[in-house]
């Protein structure tokens, strides 16, 4: 081996080190918002079992493409991105003003999470009432207003 093709060797593993160590980086900067992109993509799996479940009740299984399906994979990465770039601007931006405010740790990074679970809650409601015919939602109000108002009932 001569000396040209050991400097190209020992320039590649450090090349390789490098691209591993900020993987590595990234991912540890990231870390404290991983549960929230886990719960995000929890919900869009489940809102595609939801979606396929009604495509099958109302159009057979020939209903479903690969182009819809697909959509699953975009909205993740966009969600992921887009509680990532939140978080890095709450961390290193805007943590000590709205620490002024609000003591709840990454409140803004939460905020965007429940946004994104909210709109796949709001789908799967869709998709489970266009098969049952049930509002879910509707449901769970109704549940929790009876519930109060017997509470009310028997606080008298």
């Amino acid at each position: 081996m001569d000396i040209v093709n050991f400097y190209n060797f020992v320039r590649n593993i450090f090349q390789e080190m490098k691209i591993k160590i900020l993987i590595a980086s990234l991912i540890a900067i990231i870390s404290p918002v991983k549960p929230m992109i886990y719960i995000a993509i929890f919900a869009i799996l489940l809102d595609t079992c939801f979606g396929i479940w009604r495509s099958v009740k109302k159009s057979g299984w020939g209903s479903i493409k690969s182009r819809k399906l697909s959509h699953t994979i975009s909205k993740s990465f966009l969600y992921t991105l887009a509680i990532m770039f939140v978080f890095l601007v709450e961390k290193y931006i805007a943590a000590d003003l709205v620490a002024e405010f609000i003591s709840i740790e990454l409140i803004m990074t939460k905020v965007v999470a429940l946004g994104c679970v909210f709109v796949e809650i709001l789908s799967i409601n869709e998709n489970y009432e266009a098969v049952t015919g049930k509002n879910i939602i509707k449901s769970l109000k109704n549940f929790v207003l009876r519930a109060k108002e017997e509470a009310d009932k028997f606080k008298d």
